[in-house]
């Protein structure tokens, strides 16, 4: 992407890969209103989906589709039953789906959480099934598919969430053939015998199976799914190529553990305001020197009963742990139907049980709480505990493991990890343990009470690091690129580290023209634009090609800019988009006219938007740029109003296309990438095999310029490219294989010509 303005975010420049805009549907909403003696409230409900998606919409932009479950929803939309979120800085709109009381009490209390929760979660004996829970799951399915298909264009990006919306993607896709559907699956899915022994389990799949892409949490649930398909429908399954071909279509299938902000907990853990929580908390329960923390949901799929009959045994056998040691447990209650209503009343009783028989006057040992914690509170919870406990008979992943660790900034505290959480598959330092095995269970939480300082130290170390190294933002960051290769895959378009082969013998023989883009091709995507660079790896790249074949830079920076930025002397460059050369043509015009006209432009761009906040406008000299990357999704209207009537102004006279979160303005006359590279062609690559690579909507002139003669290579996808790349961090490896591949001439740059030298 060709010079992004700054977004203020981790995921820069990623969202606008996803084309004509991105919905997101799900049962949640990301804020809710609720009615008060003060009028409306607004609440923000958490837990890990809600504050991942929310993330994306804000940098991304777009529309939330959910159910509008606050008792003030009503009150808190238009008549369209919109309102832009978050109030204080609206970023995208949220859509609400009304629901009646009858559609409550059987499709999310009856389908979703009497049905599907235990099936997905590999409990067949609390599944309940009855006739009206189908009719109004599927009511409540194309409610949200109505919903859905009135936000968006047939552009959008679509991006539904979890089991309450399984027939969502095969209804959209019946509505609009072309759409790109995308599904993120958080629960666990179970073996196929069990799945495809329930009712209405075909049903479910041929809706699923709408989708181009499906997501799970971990390789075995996706797996899982793939096995299933096979099982109930026939489907056709790759299992290297991780596909599900049904009825004519390919589903994509992944796994993208979802993570958490380890920066956000570990700044937290550090505040002074946390270490006064930590105090605050050691005083009101009165702990002792060692505490032991678990954070759950209060439903039976969590193991809390497990884990209090653990505890139970442990405090029975362990005498020296008695007055020493406090077990919190934190068991939030989200249902308030009859299974976890009989669930509470349960725990509450053993919790009751345990603290009478063990208990003393001056010391408990299990502290329970069902008190609903925010990020600062919890951070307190884990900076103070010495160890967690975190046991799911069955979980999708479990983000509170992951939390715990982002929190222990001093390297000590131990995590005990169920083996069926989705976690285990990534935390390797975690001990791991069967819920239901009470005696290994008891020894392991002896073992993680005793382990010595160094062994402690070594494991969290390597949690930290895992974590730190995936976060949140990786997660979103992975699945806008996917999505994002979609269009291109449907069209034909091939990975390129994939077909080296094939782009090897295409080269053989008759040398190699490369040219590239820089933002989001050779240097990653960066909050600002003066921050960008390269990677010493493409670096290196660069320099193991340079001199065996001419290569070109052509970026939408200046020329000095992109020259002075990539630092390599020996190669041509071109700025503003090919526009400026360096000595190689470009565009037939007067430029003393050309720029004239470009003033006038950008005296009346400036009158235009002085009162919309957050436009740039750029002067690029040969071009201009009107960066609307920082104009609030809210004020997109105000902006595009008060541009049409410039672009009409100059419309025959100045050239104006749309980039992503960017305007460009050229003159007639000036020469775009592809015209640039036609001519590098002609003035230096005769008899050449031309490579582009480029990742921005600017770059698919280059990719048309030699769709018959070249090869060209869209880093995040194209459908206007014949190949692509899955992000800029496969660019270092396609340069490899380019370097492998192709025959070198041993070509020179001086001043402005390139000349081919002799071999050495």
């Amino acid at each position: 992407m060709d010079f992004p303005f700054c977004a203020g975010s981790q995921l820069s420049g990623r969202g606008d890969k996803v084309r004509g805009g991105l919905i997101v549907a799900s049962n949640r909403e990301p804020y809710s209103h609720r009615k008060t003696g003060r009028g409306l409230k607004l609440e923000i409900p958490t837990g890990g989906l809600v504050s991942a998606l929310d993330m994306v919409l804000r940098v991304t932009g777009g529309t939330w589709v959910a159910w509008g479950s606050g008792n003030g929803d009503r009150e808190g939309t238009d008549a369209d039953s919109r309102v832009w979120v978050p109030p204080l800085n609206p970023s995208y709109r949220l859509r609400r789906v009304w629901l009646s009381p009858e559609s409550v009490k059987n499709h999310y209390h009856g389908f979703c959480n009497l049905f599907l929760w235990p099936l997905f979660h590999g409990e067949p004996d609390r599944i309940l099934y009855r006739k009206p829970f189908w009719g109004h799951y599927e009511r409540v399915n194309r409610a949200f598919v109505d919903a859905i298909l009135a936000e968006g264009n047939e552009d959008s990006t679509i991006w539904i969430h979890d089991y309450h919306l399984c027939l969502a993607p095969s209804m959209v896709r019946a509505a609009s053939p072309e759409r790109t559907i995308a599904h993120f699956w958080h629960v666990p899915w179970p073996d196929w015998e069990l799945f495809c022994a329930a009712p209405q389990s075909e049903a479910l799949l041929t809706g699923l199976l709408g989708n181009d892409l499906i997501g799970f949490q971990i390789p075995l649930y996706a797996c899982n799914f793939m096995a299933s398909a096979a099982a109930c429908l026939g489907a056709a399954i790759d299992y290297k190529a991780m596909t599900v071909t049904w009825q004519g279509r390919i589903t994509q299938v992944r796994s993208f553990p979802i993570s958490t902000d380890f920066h956000s907990f570990d700044s937290l853990a550090t505040a002074s305001a946390t270490e006064i929580r930590v105090r605050r908390l050691r005083s009101k329960h009165r702990l002792p020197k060692l505490v032991g923390l678990a954070v759950d949901r209060l439903d039976y799929t969590k193991g809390i009963i497990e884990r209090l009959q653990v505890l139970e045994r442990f405090f029975h056998s362990n005498h020296s742990f008695r007055g020493t040691f406090t077990f919190i447990q934190i068991a939030v209650m989200t249902r308030n139907g009859a299974p976890y209503r009989a669930y509470r009343q349960e725990v509450e009783a053993l919790v009751e049980r345990i603290n009478a028989r063990f208990g003393t006057a001056d010391w408990r040992p299990i502290v329970y709480s069902t008190t609903q914690l925010d990020q600062e509170e919890l951070a307190a919870y884990y900076r103070l505990a010495d160890i967690a406990v975190i046991t799911p008979l069955c979980d999708g992943m479990n983000l509170v493991a992951k939390e715990y660790v982002a929190a222990k900034t001093d390297g000590e505290g131990v995590l005990i990890l169920g083996r069926r959480a989705g976690a285990a598959a990534e935390l390797d330092g975690a001990l791991l343990v069967d819920p239901t095995d009470r005696d290994a269970f008891v020894a392991t939480l002896r073992r993680a009470l005793t382990m010595s300082r160094v062994e402690k130290r070594e494991r969290m170390a390597q949690m930290r690091q895992q974590v730190r190294q995936h976060t949140i933002y990786g997660w979103v960051g992975n699945i806008l690129d996917e999505l994002a290769l979609i269009p291109q895959m449907k069209g034909g378009g091939r990975d390129a580290l994939q077909h080296g082969e094939e782009i090897a013998a295409r080269l053989a023989g008759r040398g190699l023209l490369l040219c590239l883009d820089f933002d989001g091709t050779l240097a990653p995507i960066v909050e600002c634009p003066e921050r960008a660079e390269m990677p010493d790896d493409v670096r290196a790249q660069l320099i193991a090609l340079q001199g065996r074949h001419p290569i070109a830079i052509l970026s939408g920076r200046s020329l000095a800019d992109v020259r002075a930025r990539t630092g390599l002397p020996g190669l041509i460059y071109g700025g503003n988009h090919g526009a400026e050369m360096g000595g190689y043509t470009a565009g037939t015009g007067s430029l003393a006219d050309d720029r004239l006209l470009l003033e006038e432009f950008l005296v009346d761009a400036e009158r235009a938007f002085a009162q919309v906040p957050g436009v740039l406008i750029e002067d690029k000299g040969v071009t201009a740029s009107i960066h609307f990357r920082r104009v609030a999704p809210a004020q997109r209207e105000t902006f595009l109003v008060a541009f049409q009537p410039l672009a009409r102004q100059y419309a025959g006279r100045l050239r104006i296309t749309e980039g992503r979160k960017v305007i460009e303005i050229f003159p007639q006359t000036a020469g775009d990438k592809g015209a640039a590279l036609q001519q590098l062609m002609a003035e230096v690559g005769s008899g050449m095999v031309p490579v582009y690579l480029g990742d921005d909507i600017s770059d698919e002139d280059a990719f048309r310029a030699i769709r018959k003669c070249g090869i060209s290579v869209s880093v995040g996808g194209s459908p206007a490219a014949e190949f692509y790349l899955r992000n800029q961090g496969e660019v270092a490896r396609f340069l490899s294989l380019l370097a492998h591949s192709a025959n070198g001439r041993n070509f020179q740059v001086t001043g402005h010509d390139t000349k081919e030298a002799e071999s050495i």
